[in-house]
């Protein structure tokens, strides 16, 4: 069983290796970067020092793009949208939201030129990050798409349709970027996380050719229902990717935990390693601290986390 962890990371060398020779010591696999598109910009040495580091220590360099296009996890701050504002969501009344579309080509071709670049870095693989159906967008590239696959105007549509259609769209994403890695860059390894709540989709996507590797998170820690209950829900995706012949993936938390809540994130991560994935990810590194996500005692709650990657390694 792979273990791994989601990586904030840093655009000072001494800092990555510090951090990436403290992950070896817990016998990590993987490091997934989550990279913001200000790192492509601004702080390009997280991007293009982090693999060759990860790499000189044994660990596989993977990268996310963190809160790209105001879309995809946390840390939305687009540097391409403040450029190219067409790029934005339109609402149902023409007025502006402030993420990204991923039916615009200008979106998903600013996409494609990051994951050249991490490619050129070093990196390993390149993960699609939990994307979902955007229910609330009207923008042009989502109507011209509507009126290719069902003729029409998206915004007279009927709701079963428009649902259906949105669905759809989360498929086809996954599709244009899983296509775009396998035809420029073939040894890259193709991921995507999609969240319980988006389970209609997963046997979609499990059926992309050019995907690699699937997941999902329950991110469960602050709640308190039993643990118990994510059981089906992995038990679920694992069957997806047995039948679609997928490596499987699982996350667990360690992020914006609440005080008292630490316990739940060993007995969650226990749950997956008992489940066998063929790997076990956190995120993030040591609880996220300084961040806007950091879990309320991160020391407490890493803790908790180490001790889920060494059951695994038990294994």
């Amino acid at each position: 069983m792979r273990t791994g962890t989601s990586y904030m990371g840093h655009h000072n060398p001494k800092h990555i290796e510090a951090d990436i020779v403290e992950m070896k010591s817990l016998q990590l696999d993987d490091v997934l970067v989550s990279a913001q598109e200000n790192d492509f910009v601004w702080f390009p040495g997280k991007i293009r020092m982090t693999p060759k580091i990860a790499l000189d220590h044994g660990l596989r360099p993977l990268a996310i793009f963190w809160g790209a296009l105001n879309l995809f996890g946390g840390g939305r701050s687009s540097q391409f949208l403040l450029e190219n504002p067409e790029g934005f969501q339109v609402a149902r009344d023409g007025s502006h939201l402030p993420a990204g579309c991923y039916n615009n080509p200008a979106c998903v071709g600013r996409i494609q030129v990051m994951i050249d670049t991490i490619v050129e870095c070093g990196f390993a693989g390149y993960f699609v990050d939990e994307p979902s159906p955007l229910r609330k967008c009207f923008c042009p590239s989502c109507r011209a798409k509507y009126e290719e696959w069902h003729g029409g105007d998206l915004a007279g549509a009927g709701e079963d349709q428009v649902e259906a259609f949105r669905r759809r769209c989360v498929s086809d994403y996954v599709r244009r970027i899983a296509d775009y890695c396998k035809a420029n860059h073939p040894a890259l390894e193709t991921m995507c996380c999609l969240m319980p709540v988006d389970q209609f989709v997963w046997e979609d996507v499990a059926k992309i050719d050019s995907l690699d590797n699937l997941g999902t998170d329950v991110y469960w820690v602050n709640r308190d229902n039993d643990v118990e209950e994510m059981t089906p829900i992995v038990r679920d995706m694992a069957s997806v990717c047995e039948k679609r012949k997928k490596i499987h993936h699982e996350w667990f938390q360690c992020w914006g935990a609440q005080r008292g809540k630490e316990d739940r994130i060993r007995e969650q991560g226990l749950i997956l390693v008992r489940e066998r994935p063929d790997a076990v990810y956190v995120w993030a590194w040591k609880g996220q601290v300084g961040t806007k996500e950091t879990c309320e005692d991160a020391e407490a709650a890493w803790s908790r986390a180490v001790a889920v990657f060494r059951a695994a390694k038990e294994i």
